[in-house]
């Protein structure tokens, strides 16, 4: 994915991840990472939290139960997507 500001990668297990959901579900995680790279600042969402303990590198974008687990590289301006998860799941 990409675009005019940040380009969106993803990870192997997090396509994987997206094809176990219902198609409903994936569009809306897609459509709010085509929304996250589109804007200057990705860490300015409102739906973005920086992670803390072991993952304090890391950040998680939010949508409905689920949460997107990602990193993000400034000097190419790219978003790394590592695990798309549930909420439940998301901070084992």
């Amino acid at each position: 994915m990409s675009g005019d500001g940040w380009r969106v990668e993803l990870s192997r297990s997090a396509r994987k991840s997206l094809g176990h959901l219902e198609d409903k579900t994936a569009l809306r995680i897609l459509d709010g990472l085509e929304d996250l790279g589109g804007i200057d600042n990705p860490l300015s969402h409102k739906d973005v939290r920086a992670l803390e303990g072991k993952l304090r590198s890391f950040y998680r974008f939010r949508v409905g139960e689920y949460r997107v687990i990602f990193e993000l590289e400034s000097g190419r301006k790219r978003i790394g997507i590592l695990a798309i998860v549930t909420r439940s799941q998301a901070y084992r």
